[in-house]
């Protein structure tokens, strides 16, 4: 490689001609397409099949004869490559049915695990391409293990139906033929392992995790550090080759293939992400594998993406070799990857299509790193936005101004850079692969103002502390957050001179959204709220998420859609939040960006969205209003079914719990209306402040049910049903529920027949009504109604003119 000088670009008007000499070698090598996408990856050879296929691994004879070794629903698969561009199956090993096999080999032995039935099969090729002795092997009461790896004579059998489907380690140094069981770690669920100089890395995918083990003792496995992240479904796991950075897959549409520096195992931090460039990140990794610190990633409907990672803080894509006739997201095409052959050959099973041999020409990328900073005082800028235009290459600066970018192909590029409150630029890069190019970049500051705001309570107009302002620029690009001082005031010395979206509000007033022009001098707002308990998600106002799920918990934020195989129908998870209130924002359970339904449901344990107290004192009948969304989506049967669980809500007071009302699924997928709660049955209103809570759960271990939940646009109004007219005089009336009957005086003066009386739900039904003839008297009410709290509204010509609730029924 040929490390390229650093030069610095300084925009005008003082930016100097500084542009030391570029150095570049070696050329770029055409695609060599065979009717497939691709970049850089070329057909050898294929061989199809008539049943689907799932993962694969490579084998070399002592003949020097390379081999596929191919998982398919009934068995293996062996292939011979002994002439590459026409593979031939020499051996086939019937197995359990099973739509998941894992292979992997230790000396002449195959191993090969299913997720049905018999064990791990094992399988001696030493007498290839003859006939092959097998057999299914049942370990430690091991039926059924979802992968296998295998490294220094250990066997490591995860996400089986024993040792909590954790990792169970064998030895078969001293006979392949019958494993001797060593030790296991049962902490959580494993789906796949990495193993290398006693240290194996767990893909906890239930957890979301990444867990190092120490296997110094393989009888003890000892945890050695372990990293939850966001958004996570961690699929697999693969060591780069000096053994300080470990790659995760995230098995979903739109996820990433991440780097982590792992040579701290109690401090595992993240280094970079990256996606496919085919489907512009749509589909979904399966399995990444490193050689010569290249990814080489099976990826569904992708196919194949080489990416080059010899920085692994900078992931580049450099070739990539689609197998797969379906597109963007969904579990169809490239299961498996295997790039290990002494030729350099590289297998991928794809599902459907069947067995590909490939041939690799990628480069090694070019790469562009340096620092954005401050033109006037050097500071570094962090969150610079860059693009290299014309492209899909984007990355963004860190807290200390650097950057790290490139891009497969060598040539001339602009590189585009951004920052709210900065002026953009745009400079030029000669790009080689195999080099890096190192830039300085300045940028200069806009122009920056005091900024003012005063928060006031209508009518009142006293000042509200601890109300939030928050400010956001035009598009999106940056958001500043404030709370108001004790006056009831945000001041900002320095700020940038901009339109914006102004959002104000506090819990137990009403949200309001007002546009921001600055003056280049000093800008000063007022802002008014009513009084009201109102939440549309578009400010955080102190929600509470709860629960034990072991993903799915409750988060505000923009809507990411979930929908089946990535289509346009069966919505799982709302794309958007309503589309009538303040900002894009709900909370639902789980948001990770176009997951499927699965990926980031709750799991495991509960759910619960917790409002902040409500004092509701003054209110004389009021009604919790909102919009919700639930999913509960079961794979127990062939048809889509609802599963057992729910959306529930209650009220409590501290002391009482009532639940209110109950949603079941399966698909409640629109947002639905929920505009009468009544609950004055259920509670004083001076006694003590009340808070909402939204339950939901999914307590099943099998991962069978989707369940998805969203609330939107929440409100306490005072109800339309006992609101009184004021220009109509009262009338009285009582209840004798000893007779069931209503006895009434209409106010003086009252017209004969233009009296009506209505009883009603607490939830607004009309259940009865009468006419009054007569100035007083009395009349029966309905027989036989189930006991509860009604109301009963008195109405001249329409209007209310006075109402009470009775207890009424048996």
């Amino acid at each position: 490689m040929i490390r390229v000088l650093l030069f610095s670009h300084i925009p005008s008007p003082i930016r100097p001609l500084v542009l030391l000499a570029l150095f570049f070698t070696g050329m770029v090598h055409p695609s060599l397409l065979s009717g497939q996408s691709s970049k850089d990856m070329s057909l050898v050879g294929s061989l199809s099949y008539s049943r689907e296929l799932n993962d694969i691994w490579g084998y070399v004879s002592p003949q020097g004869i390379e081999y596929a070794l191919v998982g398919l629903e009934h068995g293996l698969s062996i292939v011979s490559l002994a002439n590459p561009t026409l593979p031939v199956e020499v051996q086939f090993v019937p197995g359990a049915t099973s739509v998941w096999r894992d292979i992997k080999t230790f000396g002449s032995y195959a191993y090969v695990s299913n997720e049905s039935s018999g064990g791990v099969l094992i399988v001696d090729l030493s007498t290839l391409p003859g006939a092959v002795t097998y057999k299914d092997t049942v370990m430690q009461g091991i039926t059924r293990a979802h992968n296998l790896y295998m490294d220094n004579g250990l066997l490591f059998v995860v996400g089986s139906n024993q040792f909590g489907g954790g990792v169970a380690i064998f030895d078969l140094t001293s006979d392949p033929w019958n494993p001797v069981f060593q030790g296991a770690y049962t902490t959580r669920y494993v789906h796949d392992v990495y193993v290398r100089n006693g240290l194996a890395y767990n893909a906890e995918i239930s957890a979301g995790r990444l867990t190092v083990l120490d296997l110094a003792n393989p009888t003890n496995p000892q945890v050695l550090g372990s990293k939850a992240y966001p958004d996570a479904f961690t699929h697999n796991t693969w060591l780069n080759d000096a053994g300080t950075v470990c790659y995760t897959t995230d098995e979903y549409n739109r996820a990433y293939i991440r780097s982590w520096d792992i040579s701290d195992p109690n401090n595992i931090e993240p280094l970079d992400e990256i996606r496919a460039d085919l489907s512009a990140g749509r589909a979904a990794p399966h399995n990444v594998h490193v050689l010569n610190d290249f990814l080489i990633t099976s990826y569904y409907r992708d196919g194949i993406q080489i990416v080059d990672a010899r920085y692994p803080y900078n992931l580049i894509e450099v070739g990539h070799y689609d197998t797969s006739p379906f597109a963007n997201g969904g579990f169809n095409g490239c299961w498996g990857a295997y790039p290990f052959l002494p030729s350099g050959l590289i297998l991928a099973s794809d599902i459907e299509e069947g067995l590909f041999v490939l041939n690799s020409q990628v480069q090694r990328a070019c790469y562009l790193e340096g620092k954005v900073r401050d033109a006037i005082n050097s500071t570094p800028l962090e969150g610079v936005s860059l693009e290299i235009l014309g492209t899909s290459q984007e990355d963004e600066s860190e807290d200390d101004g650097f950057y790290a970018i490139g891009i497969g192909d060598s040539g001339t590029y602009q590189v585009a850079f951004s920052k709210f409150g900065y002026e953009s630029d745009t400079i030029t890069v000669s790009l080689f692969n195999d080099s890096l190019v190192m830039a300085d970049v300045f940028l200069f500051s806009l122009v920056r103002a005091p900024l003012e705001v005063e928060v006031l309570e209508a009518g009142s107009l006293l000042p509200i502390p601890d109300a939030k302002v928050v400010a956001i620029a035009p598009n999106g690009r940056a958001t500043f957050t404030y709370v108001t001082s004790g006056v009831g005031k945000i001041q900002d010395p320095d700020f940038v001179v901009s339109p914006y979206e102004l959002r104000v509000g506090k819990w137990g007033y009403i949200t309001r959204s007002v546009d921001l022009i600055m003056d280049s001098v000093l800008t000063q707002v007022q802002v008014i709220l009513e009084k009201g308990f109102y939440d549309d998600f578009s400010l955080d106002l102190g929600w509470q998420s709860l629960g034990t799920a072991v993903r799915g918990q409750w988060e505000r934020g923009e809507p990411f859609g979930t929908y089946r195989f990535d289509t346009d129908f069966s919505i799982y998870n709302p794309e958007f939040d309503l589309p009538f209130d303040i900002g894009n924002e709900a909370y639902v359970t789980g948001n990770a960006p176009d997951s499927l339904p699965f990926g980031d449901d709750v799991d495991r344990g509960t759910a619960i969205l917790v409002s902040p107290p409500m004092d509701l004192s003054g209110y004389n009948e009021p009604v919790i209003q909102f919009y919700w969304w639930f999913l509960n989506w079961s794979i127990r049967w062939n048809d889509d079914k609802k599963g057992n669980d729910f959306l529930s809500v209650s009220l409590t007071d501290g002391l009482d719990t009532f639940e209110l009302r109950r949603f079941t699924g399966p698909f409640d997928t629109l947002w639905n209306h929920e505009d009468q709660f009544y609950f004055l049955k259920y509670f004083d209103l001076q006694a003590r402040p009340l808070q909402l809570i939204f339950y939901t759960q999914d307590l099943e271990e099998d991962n069978a049910d989707a369940v998805e939940a969203a609330i939107d646009g929440f409100q306490v109004i005072e109800s339309p049903l006992t609101r009184l007219d004021p220009d109509i005089p009262q009338a009285d009336f009582f209840v004798d529920r000893n007779t069931n009957r209503l006895f009434y005086q209409l106010p003086p003066g009252s017209p004969p027949g233009s009296w009506k009386v209505k009883l009603l739900s607490l939830t607004g039904q009309d259940i009865w009504q009468g006419r009054m003839e007569q100035a007083s008297g009395q009349m029966p009410l309905p027989s036989g109604l189930p006991a509860s709290i009604y109301l009963i509204s008195f109405e001249f010509e329409g209007k209310r003119s006075s109402w009470q609730k009775v207890l009424l029924g048996q």
